[in-house]
């Protein structure tokens, strides 16, 4: 058996090479909640798109995703240092009665979307699923046209949905919302 390879080279004019901006990414960040194979029941990652489209999906952990996001630490891939949290309007602050916001207590949060109880800490008290291990199905619907989500053990919030789910698992009027749905 014989195998042959061949190797053309020809010349390529300047105007045909494709410019670094044309392979340039946009990153974001997005969570997937679920029963996780680490044991864990959420899941973040960086989000990497060119345009519309989703390249690729890096996980990262809590920490990572609070120091990118937060702009302590560069884009990966990018010397670019940027506070994603900030432009979203997610910011600690502290209110007129003295009382401090910490916009990091939504991710202490997204478990409830998904579960009644919290599966592994059951101190942590009640989840917002009308389902034992998922929502409702009126509450997956809600998910879906919200979001854009329909698997959640396959599907990551990302992108704007997922600044959009943070700042709404703290907003009591969403949640009162999200937990009327049978």
């Amino acid at each position: 058996m014989t195998m042959v390879f061949g190797l053309s080279l020809g010349l390529i004019h300047d105007s045909q090479i494709s410019k670094p901006s044309d392979y340039s990414y946009r990153v974001s960040f997005g969570v997937k909640i679920g029963l996780m194979p680490t044991g864990e029941v959420v899941q973040y990652a960086l989000v990497y798109f060119r345009g519309e489209e989703l390249v690729s999906i890096q996980g990262i952990s809590y920490d990572q995703l609070i120091k990118i996001g937060s702009g302590e630490w560069p884009i990966p891939k990018t010397l670019h240092f940027h506070n994603y949290f900030e432009e979203e309007g997610l910011k600690s602050d502290t209110l007129e009665d003295g009382s401090i916001v910490d916009f990091t207590a939504a991710f202490d949060s997204l478990w409830k979307v998904r579960f009644d109880v919290h599966p592994f800490q059951h101190q942590l008290g009640k989840g917002w699923s009308q389902g034992k291990f998922r929502p409702s199905l009126k509450q997956q619907e809600f998910i879906y046209n919200r979001y854009g989500v329909r698997g959640y053990d396959q599907d990551y919030f990302t992108d704007t949905s997922f600044f959009k789910l943070l700042q709404d698992v703290v907003n009591p009027a969403w949640i009162s919302e999200y937990k009327s749905l049978y």
